[in-house]
């Protein structure tokens, strides 16, 4: 049986439906992407240090580490330089004692 109230119900009911899929894809975009508008271009900047350890090299800055002092021929080596020099000979002597 067929009622003119059942008829306008499901009228009612696909018109709803179609409303929110349109909100939903007029929405969706703003939702997954973020803010719609002119963003900032990303710019890479060194930084003056890295992050980690190389090893061999005590004369990087490492990030992870505190400030380092100021570097005096014959006095003790910073963190960084035992770090890198670890099981290399010759290293940590030579970051004490001399080159660049």
């Amino acid at each position: 049986m067929n009622t003119p109230f059942t008829s306008l119900g499901r009228r009612t009911v696909r018109l709803t439906a179609a409303a929110v899929a349109a909100v939903g894809f007029a929405v969706a975009p703003t939702a997954l992407f973020g803010q719609v508008g002119a963003q900032p271009a990303v710019q890479n900047v060194a930084q003056p240090c890295v992050n980690g350890v190389v090893p061999g090299n005590p004369y990087i800055v490492n990030c992870n580490l505190g400030p380092r002092p100021p570097r005096v021929a014959g006095s003790a080596p910073d963190a960084g330089a035992i770090i890198a020099c670890r099981g290399w000979p010759g290293c940590l002597s030579w970051y004490v004692n001399g080159g660049p």
